[in-house]
């Protein structure tokens, strides 16, 4: 066994051993993140000042953007914060299904298995009633804007279980302090935050919170809304007893800490991680993450000045600094339409710019430049061909709309893929968890216990992932086929190549075509032997009709109990 600290071990401490392991591991967590903390302040000051600085702990409600003078780059982040959002998680078309790929012992997909089908359907509709009275598709768009602004973010899946629910919380990037696993996994997380005394009897009791904090009865009692400063502490265990059914012997720790006083408030864990950690992108020797308000940066903080200069001198061209006789004093009217009487109008007598011939010192096309640039950092332009067609009357066809489609998906995939793998999927399994324990997932159908159950591949069906799977497979069988008709133009026995039931499947799928609307094979199997039975009735009816007309065209009798006069009877 890797070696471990006693907390992670399991192994039982008394109170103040618990507090001291929590609170040193949080303080070097705190170190290994401060480097990264002073080019974050910078983003969230320039870049997405809504969300306050790191520092900046106790001043809520503060007027933040008040350095901004070029608002590209936010701009930016608010567009493909909702563009992404908009195509991965919407509560407005379907955007997950689940599948079973395992084969049978025959060769057969589980999720083929009609009882199997009905099940995963089943789990679909209460998935999505779970998400849907859950939080999630209004903390979304929060969780993608800290990752394409900070690169990090963290999102807690707690349970309501009084209200039947999960509930979601994106916390700030200050709180939150990650390690990860062997295997590059965030599976370690510190929050460091405050709760109102109201959130910390909700939580803990009023009883626990007294013995713990000598302070608390009064404060509670002048105002609740007081707060507290606590560390939640999560991170697996390493050992455990998990016929136990404490928390303590849960596979994930989650620990509370009061820092004043550093007092334990409590130790339980989970059986599942119930939070998760996304990094927009990464490096591989780095914890934290990176995102595209780290590649603007540069270009948003040399547009930003530009346009500070500008509107300095700007102002300057409106309002220039004048020069003039300290006698006219107080009888200069600057404003539209003025009059300024002089008795002598002689050239020296008259007040004049003390500037002149000022112009902007940053051109406009310089500006546009680095706007475009900032643009480009973020990908924008993917979100709007279309709209941008449009705008430039520029008449596209329905093939080029699909090839645009494609360009988006290979470009954004990289980013798409790791939201789904690193967010969506664990926020998903916990969730599905959740919902299982909590009885409202159906029981498997048996057959999957003959076969030791099975994986569930979750598949989402989003715009920009079936654009993704649209490209890679139906231009593999659109180019696939072409070839093939080449080909037989020379060799027709090359059409036996291909199997046309599975290229019209796979065809289907990658166009988003339902699977529920899709006949199993043996259903197919089954329609074709109809067909195939009333065309041989067919042909033998109208071989009949023929045999039976040209029979007295032979000048013959027809005898009734012949085969003849038996089909003329038919007839």
């Amino acid at each position: 066994m890797s070696p471990a600290t006693p907390l992670e071990r399991g192994t039982p401490l008394v109170d103040s051993d618990i507090v001291k392991e929590v609170m040193s591991t949080q303080e070097a967590l705190a170190e290994i993140r401060r480097p990264y903390e002073s080019m974050i302040d910078d983003i969230l000051t320039y870049i997405y000042h809504g969300r306050r600085k790191i520092n900046d702990k106790t001043l809520k409600g503060q007027k933040t953007g008040i350095q901004v003078y070029d608002g590209t780059a936010i701009g930016a982040v608010n567009l493909l914060t909702d563009g992404l959002t908009g195509y991965t998680i919407s509560k407005s078309f379907k955007w997950f299904s689940y599948a079973l790929p395992q084969k049978t012992r025959y060769g057969q997909r589980l999720d083929s298995i009609p009882e199997v089908k009905r099940w995963l359907e089943d789990c679909e509709e209460c998935m999505y009633a779970a998400f849907l009275a859950s939080n999630l598709y209004e903390q979304a768009p929060e969780f993608v804007r800290d990752a394409v602004t900070v690169g990090t973010v963290t999102i807690n899946i707690d349970e309501d279980i009084a209200g039947g629910r999960n509930v979601f919380t994106v916390p700030h990037f200050r709180e939150c302090y990650c390690a990860e696993n062997y295997f590059g996994v965030v599976d370690t997380n510190y929050r460091k935050y405050n709760l109102t005394l109201k959130q910390l009897v909700e939580k803990f009791g009023y009883d626990q919170m007294v013995k713990n904090d000598p302070k608390f009865e009064k404060d509670y009692r002048t105002n609740r809304h007081k707060e507290r400063e606590v560390i939640h502490a999560r991170f697996p265990r390493k050992d455990y007893d998990p016929g136990k059914m404490n928390g303590r012997n849960k596979p994930f720790a989650s620990v509370w800490v009061l820092t004043s006083g550093k007092k334990l408030l409590l130790e339980s864990g989970t059986s599942h991680q119930q939070f998760v950690t996304w990094r927009w992108r990464k490096n591989s020797d780095e914890w934290y993450g990176r995102s595209p308000a780290w590649d603007a940066f540069v270009d948003a903080m040399t547009c930003n000045q530009a346009a500070k200069t500008n509107l300095v001198a700007a102002h300057k061209m409106v309002e220039p600094p004048m020069v003039g006789p300290s006698d006219l004093r107080g009888s200069i009217r600057s404003g539209p339409g003025g009059w300024t009487w002089v008795d002598n109008m002689s050239a020296d007598r008259l007040p004049r710019p003390l500037m002149e011939g000022l112009q902007l010192p940053f051109g406009l096309e310089m500006q546009d430049r680095l706007a475009e640039k900032i643009k480009d950092h973020f990908q924008i332009d993917f979100f709007l061909m279309l709209t941008q067609a449009a705008l430039q009357k520029v008449e596209i066809t329905a093939t080029q709309v699909i090839e645009m489609g494609g360009e988006k998906a290979a470009v954004l995939g990289p980013r798409v893929g790791r939201l789904e793998t690193e967010a969506m999927s664990p926020i998903h399994d916990a969730v599905f968890m959740n919902e299982q324990r909590a009885g409202r997932i159906p029981a498997p159908p048996p057959i999957l216990e003959d076969y030791g159950g099975g994986e569930i591949n979750i598949q989402y069906m989003g715009p920009l992932s079936q654009a993704q799977r649209k490209m890679f497979i139906s231009q593999g069988i659109d180019q696939g086929l072409a070839f093939i008709g080449q080909v037989m133009a020379v060799a027709p026995d090359a059409i036996d190549h291909v199997n046309f039931d599975n290229t019209i499947r796979d065809g289907l799928t990658a166009r988003g075509f339902p699977q529920k609307d899709l006949n199993d094979p043996d259903k197919v199997k089954q329609i074709r032997q109809i067909r195939q039975q009333a065309r041989e009735q067919q042909a033998a009816l109208e071989q009949a009709i023929a045999t039976a007309k040209a029979m007295p065209a032979a000048g013959k009798g027809i005898d009734s109990n012949s085969a003849a006069g038996m089909l003329m009877g038919a007839e």
